[in-house]
């Protein structure tokens, strides 16, 4: 069976368990990804950084649902829902049910002397499923919908999806965030490993 990649959306980073999946109909035909280094003090040594390399995706979904268009959400919404999805990854609190709530708790609790700050908003976890060697904490950053085909009510069919996604690493996650920090080390630790072989892949090549 074909392996595809997904987006796992947790709007809890915290407790939530039970997270949205944004699974790609069809695999990204390119996935770039690009490791920028972190600029340290000016004057010294040339080579001293702030820290590890910030590394980033950028991955373009593709969505069809001409082929599903006789199927209940589908032929009465289109790909809208799954648009919606997409889209919750840059809301505070996913934007779902759970930010609705969140906000009306902070609309009606954060108004007395004595009440306890409200916590800057947070942005969902998401995890990007790429391989069993990519599976990795990272943050949404930007995201850009082309919608290319319509059904009668105009509602779109067809699109493509545009996103640019941060890593997060270990020191970027606080300790609460259990599993995010599990899957970060992990990333890491496979990089390493890779790196390793890579050193003996190298001399295979030259040969």
């Amino acid at each position: 069976m074909l392996m595809r990649g997904m987006l796992l959306s947790f709007s809890d980073p915290v407790a939530g368990m039970v997270p949205s999946l944004v699974p790609f109909q069809y695999s990204p035909a390119e996935v770039t990804r690009v490791l920028r280094v972190q600029s340290g003090t000016s004057g010294g040594s040339g080579l001293r950084v702030g820290g590890p390399p910030v590394e980033s995706y950028t991955l373009k979904i593709e969505l069809d649902a001409l082929d599903a268009i006789d199927k209940p959400i589908t032929g009465a919404l289109g790909i809208g829902p799954m648009l919606a999805t997409i889209e919750g990854l840059l809301e505070p609190g996913g934007g779902g049910l759970a930010a609705l709530v969140g906000a009306v708790a902070g609309a009606l609790g954060g108004g007395g002397a004595g009440a306890p700050p409200v916590p800057a908003p947070s942005l969902p976890l998401v995890v990007l499923a790429w391989s069993l060697e990519r599976i990795v904490p990272v943050r949404v950053d930007t995201c850009t919908i082309h919608e290319t085909g319509f059904d009668a009510l105009l509602q779109p069919v067809q699109a493509t999806v545009d996103l640019s996604l941060t890593v997060l690493r270990a020191r970027d996650l606080s300790e609460e965030m259990k599993l995010a920090n599990v899957l970060a080390t992990a990333y890491q630790a496979v990089r390493t490993a890779s790196a390793t072989v890579g050193i003996a892949q190298g001399v295979e090549l030259m040969l």
